[in-house]
């Protein structure tokens, strides 16, 4: 059973909020950003927590469309289940993730983005949602 340390990794400048996921080999399974309104559920996003507790769809989706895409890194990393996510408020402080993340910056692997894509149903779906129905369809201008 491997352990993926999850922590933040932003910065004070920035826009969005980080959060990398860490094996404890210092590979950088995942780093994904958050906004205000997905930060406060990424450690469900992460595989951290088990539910979300969140009725807006347009938080929801994302964040677990988010949570599938990491789950399914983890796997291809680590093999099926053979995992254990864990939560760090502090990571220096755990001298497993101190020297996980030493390891890291000796290998110098750049993070790994996990993708979360959408179909172009769904990409049409939401365009149409944000600016109404008669321009979700792709149009080419001359």
């Amino acid at each position: 059973m491997k352990t993926i340390f999850i922590f933040n990794d932003s910065r004070p400048t920035d826009d969005f909020r980080a959060v990398m996921a860490l094996g404890e080999d210092g590979q950088c399974i995942a780093r994904i950003k958050f906004d205000a309104f997905t930060h406060p559920h990424c450690e469900f996003a992460m595989g951290v927590r088990h539910s979300l507790r969140e009725d807006d769809a347009d938080i929801s989706g994302p964040v677990h469309a988010t949570r599938a895409a990491v789950l399914r890194r983890y796997d291809e990393v680590f093999g099926v289940a053979n995992w254990m996510p864990l939560w760090m408020d502090d990571p220096h402080a755990n001298p497993d993730c101190y020297a996980a993340l030493r390891r890291m910056r000796a290998l110098n692997r750049p993070p790994v983005g996990v993708r979360v894509g959408f179909s172009p149903d769904a990409l049409a779906g939401i365009l149409g949602a944000i600016f109404g129905a008669s321009d979700a369809t792709p149009r080419t201008t001359h």
